[in-house]
């Protein structure tokens, strides 16, 4: 009975493991401190896609100053990759993420 149970429990796991859902995810989002403060980088299936050491879409340069702020934006931009949306982010988008500046 006991092996029964445990060989159901592993075809069970088996089968849970090849849906789509539970595989992988393609993309990869990471943050890394730098000379100016915090920078993200997401890659796709391992290799580099986009790295970003400032804040986009503001004139001039402008460093993530947390480690927090880094990710916040590259949690944005990696929702737009994953939903198939151009990753580009405007500056009402940044302005909505209250990075410090």
């Amino acid at each position: 009975m006991i092996r029964q149970s445990i060989a159901s429990l592993l075809l069970t796991l088996a089968a849970v493991g090849s849906l789509p859902s539970c595989r992988e995810r393609p993309y990869r989002l990471a943050t890394m401190p730098v000379q100016q403060g915090w920078a993200y980088r997401i890659t796709y299936r391992g290799k580099p896609l986009i790295y970003q050491e400032h804040i986009p879409a503001i004139p001039g340069f402008h460093p993530f100053r947390t480690q927090i702020d880094a990710h916040r934006t590259g949690a944005l931009v990696l929702q737009k990759l994953e939903s198939g949306v151009i990753p580009s982010l405007s500056e009402q988008e940044i302005d909505s993420l209250q990075l410090a500046r």
